[in-house]
Formats: structure tokens, sequence, C-alpha cells
């Protein structure tokens, strides 16, 4: 691998990428009505509802000594008993919340489809829309027009009439105030100022097709970011360059994870894993006994990577395969994290479901 970096990218380079992106972005959501309906939700908030702990939930936190959860219709859940139960706190958005992470017990984000990130300063009482789609795309005309360049402000007026319908499927949260977020159409973008401005990485990062990306990791000076068609890409040098790894999959990776001395492990679709020691120059195919999507994963503090998959199953990385760790199948999972007594909690499509130590094989 190459560690150059590469030059800081113009807006104009940037704008002809997205528009490229978009494009493909426009004709898979052709439906009618189906722009304007992701508009109005990010302006609507979610309605309250009794059902939330029973509905869709894609992303999980701890604050403190209570847990907050996010999923589909803009919910944003919150339990202070060990996710025995669960209430729902206000969110201003009615869209699929995709992920959650926290910088300490008041300071969090969520981001979501139609470009949404959230900010919390108080714990997750409370949350307030920090971008949407919209102002991405009006952010990105105000900076081509500060450039004065006329094919950069063509495409970003374009890209506000194209509509906010982009979504953003994982994040970085670095500190109080700095974030990275991933997403549909090789988005990438980061924030220093707690989301109030934002700069591009997608021209430090060769995809050229635009490929989605599910996971962004990061472990000492070492982000990962992997996605669609087998597409990872790694930065040695805390997100100034980044250099492609091969892989030998060419489907998705849904989730990833930086490990000691140079590990990587990816998984994702129909539950094919890989497991390299050498940041990518090569890799290992893991066993997998179920070939069902994996689509998270977590390093356990006794040092095992558990992963969830839509077969309701969970499963623990051993040397060079995985093996169930539950005796009974779950609804479909989604996320999942380590509780403090070291069982897990995990999301599905029926909401959460505590799965506890002695329910591992």
């Amino acid at each position: 691998m190459s560690n150059q970096k590469k030059e800081r990218p113009s807006i104009a380079s940037f704008l002809r990428k997205l528009t490229m992106f978009t494009l493909t972005a426009f004709l898979l959501f052709r439906m009618e009505g189906g722009i304007a309906a992701v508009a109005d939700a990010i302006d609507r908030p979610a309605l309250e509802s009794n059902l939330g702990a029973h509905s869709v939930l894609l992303s999980v936190t701890s604050v403190g000594d209570h847990f907050v959860a996010v999923g589909e219709r803009g919910l944003i859940l919150h339990s202070d008993d060990d996710g025995k139960s669960w209430h729902q706190l206000s969110s201003p958005v009615s869209v699929t919340l995709t992920e959650v992470s926290f910088f300490d017990d008041e300071n969090g984000y969520a981001i979501g489809h139609g470009g949404i990130v959230l900010r919390t300063t108080n714990g997750g009482n409370d949350w307030k829309v920090q971008l949407n789609g919209l102002q991405l795309a009006e952010k990105l005309l105000q900076q081509a027009e500060e450039s004065k360049d006329e094919e950069s402000i063509r495409q970003a007026k374009w890209l506000i009439a194209d509509g906010p319908d982009k979504p953003f499927l994982d994040l970085l949260v670095l500190g109080r105030d700095h974030l990275v977020v991933v997403g549909a159409y090789g988005f990438v973008f980061e924030s220093i100022d707690g989301g109030q401005t934002w700069a591009s990485w997608m021209d430090r990062i060769d995809n050229p097709f635009g490929l989605h990306l599910y996971s962004i990791r990061k472990q000492g000076e070492r982000i990962l970011v992997a996605g669609e068609q087998g597409f990872v890409a790694l930065s040695m040098d805390d997100g100034q360059s980044f250099e492609t790894i091969e892989t030998p999959y060419e489907g998705s990776f849904f989730t990833a994870q930086l490990l000691e001395q140079d590990g990587i492990v990816l998984a994702g679709l129909r539950g094919n894993t890989l497991l390299s020691d050498d940041n990518g120059q090569h890799w290992k195919d893991i066993k997998n006994p179920i070939s069902s999507s994996i689509m998270a994963s977590f390093i356990h503090s006794d040092g095992q990577v558990i992963m969830a998959n839509q077969a309701g199953t969970l499963l623990g990385l051993r040397e060079n395969r995985l093996v169930p760790l539950t005796r009974k199948r779950l609804p479909p999972l989604t996320n999942m994290l380590e509780k403090a007594n070291g069982s897990v909690l995990a999301l599905s499509i029926n909401g959460p479901v505590s799965i506890d130590v002695g329910d591992f094989k």
C-alpha cells in the first residue's frame, strides 16, 4: 500500500463526483412522491407510540447507567433499568435513524435517512437537528458561490432540486464537537464544531462509483471504511489519506472491526467474513455455519469479536471460524452492545432483546 497523501479536494471536483452519485440515487428513488415524503419527514417530529419497544431498532449505546436506542420513524428510546423497559424520547424528525453514539454522558449524535444529523447536549433528553440533506446541498452551494466556479454552482443547485433522500449509515464520534459520518453513494463528511460546518472526505477515498459505505471504525491512527461490492479503504494517518484495500469478496460488508496488531475483521452479505492480521495485505476466509447476512459486530471485554446476523443468531469469532453463541434463535438482529455484566443487549426488527450470560453456549 502507498501512504502518499492526496491533495485537498476542490469544490468543483467534489461536486462533479457527487452529481454522478446522486444520478444513481435519483433512479433508485424515482417512485412518485418518494423524495417529497423524505423532505416532509425530516421536518416532522416523530409520533408518540406505545410500540417503540416492539419496533425496528437499528442502534443502541450506553450513556452512563442507561441506554439510548434509535430506529424507524425517528424513534429515540431510553432505558434506565438495564433494558427491561423503554420509554420514548422526543425526536425532531420522522425519518429512520440508523446510528447513535455518545462522546460522554451528555454529548451525543444520531444520524439517519434524509442526511439527518441530530445532536444532544443533555444525555439524550433533547435532540436538535444539526444537518439534513437540504441543508447539506445548500452549504455546498454556498461554498461553490464563494469559489465563483460556475460548474460547481450549477451542480449544487441540481443537488438542491434533487431532494434530501440520501441516508447516513454510520458515524465516528471523536470528541464533544468532532464527528465523521458515512453513508450512501460514498458520502463521507467531517465536522469539528458540533455539526455547524462540514468538510468532505470524499476526494481522500478512491470510490469513483459512489459505492455505499456501511461502516467506519477507528483504532489509534487507523480509520477503516467498508461498504458494498467488497469496498474497503484504510487510513494510517487519522483520515488524512486513504488507500483502497483489495479483498477476495465482492459482496457488501455491513460491519467491520479493527483489532490489535494490524488486525481487521470484515463481515456482511450471506455471512461472508474475512480476517487479516496485516492491515489487509492478506486475508483469511472465516468459516461460518450460517449463511445469513451479518449486520453488526463488537469486541467483547473478553477480547472475542461477537457478530449478529439476520437469522437471529449471535456468533463468536474463534480462531478461523464463527461459532453460534445463543441456544435459541431470535428475531432478525440489527445491532447490539455489551452490558456492564458482560451479557449482550441486542436489537432486532421486533425491538430490544437482552441475552444473559447463561444463554451463551
